[in-house]
């Protein structure tokens, strides 16, 4: 994959797949803009359980693709990391968007390493239930697969990270190495 849409590159993929970590790290490596839209849409609009309650589920899904547009509108060509809600592409709009001017990687993580994650489980909308986390990864993954440009299975983020660079010819971030401090004098 040698040109990214839009300079913009989006994480899918469900609760606990390391979306964030994974895009944090890929930001940190290539200094690269990260934006967590969940975290955007907390910061704009408040309380994402509470806007399920006052919106429903479809005043969400709007409010979230109205968000993404923003975000990717406002990125001017600058290399970003987005990691996106588990259920972004859930809703037509929102995953049509994703592809037509972002480049989406659908990142993957053991069912088995998860339902022993309580921090996981007890996340929206799965709501402590390892059944509820198979039936979402079971209507979710058909949804991934078709809006995905390229996958990635993700049980350490720093590999998975430096397995996206090296896949898609990431920029390295560039350091300054760091200067020699040893003051001390020795004469011969």
């Amino acid at each position: 994959m040698n040109k990214l849409k839009n300079n913009i590159i989006s994480l899918v993929g469900m609760t606990g797949c390391g979306k964030t970590s994974v895009g944090r790290i890929l930001a940190r490596k290539t200094g690269a803009a990260f934006i967590d839209l969940d975290e955007e849409i907390v910061a704009r609009h408040g309380v994402i359980r509470e806007i399920f309650d006052t919106k429903g589920e479809q005043g969400f899904r709007e409010l979230e693709r109205e968000t993404l547009a923003e975000i990717i509108a406002s990125a001017d060509g600058k290399l970003t990391i987005l990691s996106c809600g588990g259920g972004l592409p859930t809703y037509t709009p929102s995953r049509e968007l994703l592809r037509e001017m972002t480049t989406v990687l659908w990142l993957k993580r053991g069912y088995d390493s998860v339902i022993t994650d309580p921090s996981v489980l007890n996340r929206p909308p799965v709501n402590g239930s390892a059944d509820n986390y198979r039936r979402l990864m079971e209507a979710r993954y058909p949804i991934y697969r078709a809006c995905s440009d390229k996958a990635f299975y993700n049980s350490f983020p720093q590999r998975t990270a430096a397995m996206i660079i090296k896949k898609l010819d990431l920029p390295r971030k560039q350091t300054i190495p760091k200067k020699n401090t040893n003051h001390s004098t020795k004469e011969n």
